[in-house]
């Protein structure tokens, strides 16, 4: 793998099999009136009894919103767009929530529809990689003396797409110092 970049500023999901990084969304007090997938998707996620407490009240205040770098891209190796969802402050916090909504495993295409076949629900200013069917999370972690922009080290977890179990497991997690290059 190579080094990992942090990106501050809005980043675009490519419908590709290998994406770069996707970092912390427009600040929730945008004026810009939401997509309708950021709608879809904002209400999937408050519908979900699933969705966390704190993501819920987040996105119904506007603290976060369904970020306009979420997009559809093929994670789970089917040929078939799976929807990447990142919830974002577009703060300090930045992205704060991860979903990946997916058809996987179901076979009428009469009957088809999304549902969420992996959460991450408490997520600190992360960043998303993807490479095939692996999503890494990349999140800061600050030591004392680190500026707000510059952490010393990043929180890598990857995890693996599971066909049996329909849904993504954890790889490995570790340290890497974090770099601008």
């Amino acid at each position: 793998m190579g080094r990992p970049v942090r990106r501050t500023a809005a980043a675009v999901l490519a419908a590709a099999s290998t994406l770069a990084a996707a970092g912390a969304a427009l600040p929730a007090a945008t004026t810009a009136a939401p997509t309708q997938s950021q709608t879809v998707f904002t209400q999937k996620l408050l519908d979900d009894p699933a969705t966390s407490a704190g993501i819920k009240r987040m996105l119904k205040s506007k603290q976060a919103i369904v970020s306009p770098g979420s997009g559809f891209v093929d994670v789970t190796g089917d040929r078939r767009q799976d929807a990447v969802i990142l919830v974002s402050t577009g703060g300090a916090s930045g992205v704060v929530g991860l979903y990946v909504f997916s058809t996987h495993g179901q076979t009428s295409a009469d009957q088809t529809s999304l549902r969420v076949i992996f959460r991450l629900q408490t997520l600190d200013d992360a960043s998303l990689r993807l490479n095939g069917t692996t999503l890494s999370i990349l999140e800061p972690r600050w030591s004392k003396g680190d500026d707000l922009c510059c952490p010393a080290r990043l929180r890598e977890r990857d995890y693996a797409f599971d066909a049996k179990a329909l849904t993504f497991r954890r790889t490995a997690d570790h340290t890497t110092p974090f770099t601008t290059s």
